[in-house]
């Protein structure tokens, strides 16, 4: 089988082809394409990006997943094409931006993202198509539907010469990063496909799946969608964060892949079913069929892990990055250690250099798109610089211990990783989210207090300002004196979070509502 990533959905087709791949909720009914469907589909889409010259360019992704995403981008990299997921959610400025800095010569968009079009019309002069990702016929000039794109070119398998190689670029995806400007990051077939093969995911042939997460990111890409296909798997298309709970008891999936805040949401919720047994909790809110929930994109404190064992739910933490397509270990079905982030895949070599976590293999990035200086810094010796700082147990499972970037260096000459002090923190009730920070050469806690503890037990702003104090003064206990926290800042808001619903650090001391 050849090392390019339509190999894993062909494989499956083989076998499943008249098999449900899709299903997502349009006006309360369920829709389905089969895997014959969506690999006719994608066979169409490469045929007639081809036909219109897009051999070598690359096609921008603008939208939240559906099933004409998802044929889109398994279309762009059947051929030699490289696809760019991008967030839906940026500002038209910030994507108009990234269309050109990656040559972006083609854009597929959401049926509700295309007021973009004139923006791009106006600011991206390279790009000269535009597509609705749905059958319909868009309502504006110069935008063809997806239905339009493909009707009339063949579901025929491309020719051996118009097949990508495994080192080609396929994908780049923007880094979305909590500081400075974000990179593209040039995933090759290969990188993809090794990605996949190497996460050990054993279930059966049309197992349900749920993805909730934003598809324009590699872990949800890979993970949820071609993971999912490379398995058999039937994938739901989760249509709102709003929804997730409701989706997730109508879908009854078996597999959820999520970031730590939809993990801690969940299990809010199965808490406020106090008195309950727990697993018939578990079996009303998540379903008869939860096996397991994968976790990654940021650290998950272990409580909740052995929390969900209570409740029957084995919650496996992995750790990776979009360099790394994005996997660089992960725990699962042949081992869980709560608080680590498990074992290295096979196809992947790990070092620590002064405490960092530098890796390679076969997963690891060509290099930034058209950013050398960049490219340069991430390596050391040909290994990825990760930025993580880690160890390793005599086991073999890894554990992430903090950020470099982050490192508190006081003028003592002590070195603090504000993360290890954050996780200790978070372990109580009352503190919902907290960043630590250096303050006057000692250390600051901003921490926004659990608003629904601060509501149940009727906590006016000072008897949250006192609480907090003694969780910090019982910690401070126990802390060498560098490690004192000296400072407490009560937040009124949660911190501003990315795309991946981390925190962004930079931003930490804006104590501001949403938008």
């Amino acid at each position: 089988m050849s090392e390019i990533i339509v190999s894993l959905l062909e494989n499956t087709v083989s076998s499943m082809a008249d098999l449900p791949a899709v299903r997502w909720i349009e006006k309360k009914e369920i829709k389905e394409k089969k895997y014959g469907e969506i690999d006719s589909a994608r066979k169409k889409t490469a045929n007639a990006l081809l036909a219109k010259g897009f051999e070598g360019q690359q096609l921008a992704l603008i939208g939240t997943s559906s099933y004409y995403w998802v044929a889109s981008y398994l279309g762009i990299v059947s051929g030699k094409m490289t696809a760019v997921p991008l967030d839906p959610i940026l500002p038209a400025e910030e994507l108009c931006d990234l269309i050109n800095r990656s040559d972006t010569q083609g854009v597929f968009l959401s049926p509700n993202l295309l007021g973009l079009c004139d923006t791009i019309k106006a600011n991206c002069p390279q790009v000269r198509m535009m597509v609705s990702l749905s059958e319909a016929s868009p309502e504006k000039e110069g935008v063809i539907s997806f239905k339009e794109l493909t009707e009339s070119f063949s579901d025929e398998a491309l020719d051996a010469e118009r097949l990508p190689a495994p080192d080609d670029v396929c994908t780049i995806i923007f880094t979305s990063g909590t500081t400075g400007k974000s990179k593209g990051v040039m995933l090759s077939q290969k990188n993809l496909y090794d990605d996949v093969v190497n996460v050990v995911v054993r279930f059966v042939p049309q197992t349900t799946m749920l993805s909730v997460l934003p598809v324009h990111h590699a872990y949800c890409l890979s993970m949820d969608w071609l993971k999912g296909f490379s398995l058999g798997a039937i994938i739901y298309i989760n249509d709102s964060l709003i929804h997730m709970l409701r989706n997730i008891a109508r879908v009854k999936p078996q597999i959820l892949v999520m970031v730590p805040l939809m993990i801690e949401t969940i299990y809010k919720r199965l808490q406020a079913e106090e008195g309950r047994d727990k697993k018939e909790v578990a079996r009303e809110i998540l379903g008869e069929n939860i096996k397991y929930i994968f976790s990654g994109g940021a650290h998950l404190d272990p409580s909740y892990i052995y929390g969900f064992e209570e409740y029957g739910i084995n919650v496996c933490e992995g750790y990776g990055m979009s360099e790394c397509s994005p996997t660089i270990s992960t725990n699962g079905e042949l081992g869980n250690r709560p608080g680590s982030v498990g074992k290295v895949l096979e196809n992947m070599e790990i070092r620590f250099v002064d405490g960092e976590v530098q890796v390679k293999g076969s997963n690891v990035m060509k290099g930034y798109y058209k950013m050398p200086a960049e490219t340069e810094a991430a390596f050391m010796d040909g290994w990825l610089r990760t930025g993580d700082l880690g160890r390793m147990d005599e086991d073999g499972y890894l554990y992430i211990t903090g950020r470099l970037k982050n490192l508190i260096i006081l003028s003592n000459g002590e070195n603090i990783s504000p993360e290890e002090v954050e996780s200790k923190l978070l372990s109580k009730d009352l503190v919902n989210e907290i960043v630590v920070t250096g303050a006057d050469n000692g250390l600051c806690a901003r921490i926004y207090p659990d608003p629904d503890l601060v509501e149940k037990n009727g906590l006016s702003p000072e008897d949250v300002r006192t609480d907090l104090q003694k969780i910090l003064d019982e910690y401070n206990k126990s802390q060498p004196s560098y490690r004192a926290i000296t400072v407490l800042v009560v937040r009124e808001n949660p911190f501003i979070k990315n795309s991946t619903k981390k925190i962004v650090r930079a931003k930490a001391d804006i104590d501001e509502p949403s938008e």
